[in-house]
Parts: C-alpha cells; sequence; structure tokens
C-alpha cells in the first residue's frame, strides 16, 4: 500500500516539473523576436519551457491564447479561444443536428501548420462533452 502511495506521489511530481515557468529573459532572442513579430499586440505574456518547446500564455484583448516555438522561433502550434459565432458553418451544423439539448460553453481553435482544430466543449444539465472538430465538421479522435 505505501509503494503505491509513495508511487502515485512520485508520478504527480515527475508531472508537475514538466513544464517549468521561466523569465522572458532567458527565452532565446530567436524565439521572442518571432513571438514579438507574429503577436504584436499581445499582453500578459507568461513564459514556459514544455520539453524542447517554449510555450506563451498571453491575451490579445480579452481572448487568451498560448503559442509553441522551437528554439530557433518557428511557431509549432497557436491555440486562441473563439467564440460560438466563429466556428465554421459546417462544424455549427454537425452541433446543431448530433446534439441537440447542448449548448457550446467554450471554444478553442487549434492550428499546427495548415491544420487548423476546434476543440468544443458542449454542456448541458447534467452532462458535458468535449469533441475536436476539423473545418469540415468531421469529428477528430485526437487530443489537443
Amino acid at each position: 500500500m505505501k509503494r503505491k502511495l509513495l508511487l502515485a506521489v512520485a508520478l504527480l511530481f515527475s508531472g508537475l516539473t514538466y513544464a517549468q515557468d521561466i523569465p522572458a529573459k532567458d527565452v532565446p532572442l530567436e524565439v521572442r523576436n518571432s513571438f514579438q513579430k507574429a503577436f504584436p499586440n499581445a499582453t500578459k505574456v507568461e513564459w514556459e519551457l514544455k520539453g524542447d518547446l517554449y510555450n506563451a500564455d498571453f491575451d490579445i484583448g480579452r481572448r487568451d491564447h498560448e503559442v509553441w516555438f522551437t528554439n530557433k522561433g518557428a511557431i509549432v502550434k497557436h491555440k486562441k479561444e473563439i467564440s460560438a459565432k466563429e466556428l465554421p458553418v459546417a462544424v455549427s451544423n454537425v452541433i446543431k443536428k448530433n446534439y441537440t439539448g447542448y449548448r457550446i460553453d467554450d471554444v478553442d481553435q487549434f492550428q499546427e501548420g495548415k491544420v487548423i482544430l476546434y476543440k468544443v466543449e458542449l454542456k448541458k444539465v447534467g452532462d458535458e462533452k468535449k469533441i475536436v472538430f476539423d473545418a469540415k465538421g468531421g469529428i477528430v479522435n485526437r487530443i489537443l
């Protein structure tokens, strides 16, 4: 029993150390320059080192964003909060047709290269679903 508890605690702490907060001055200049060029209006910028990628968590206006960079300043992935009205029509139609009674609670748009995916949180009394769609309304079996 003690071994299982110790193992669980060790796994918890190893997971917590995966992402490490870092000051902006410790982010490579190429990464900071790329970030500033891509997101000149960013505010409340916080940096983390996640594995070998630099992650910036920030706001533009009232919207949350996250972007991941290589150490050379190339954008790997960008996540931004969007409104339900900004979903592609195909995605909205699938939700209306297949998820009657659910309301859209939260939407995030993920872009990796040319691939754009939408993570939609749907809620109704007593139930919640998180579904990832492609731009054509197809359900993607992928965790973002």
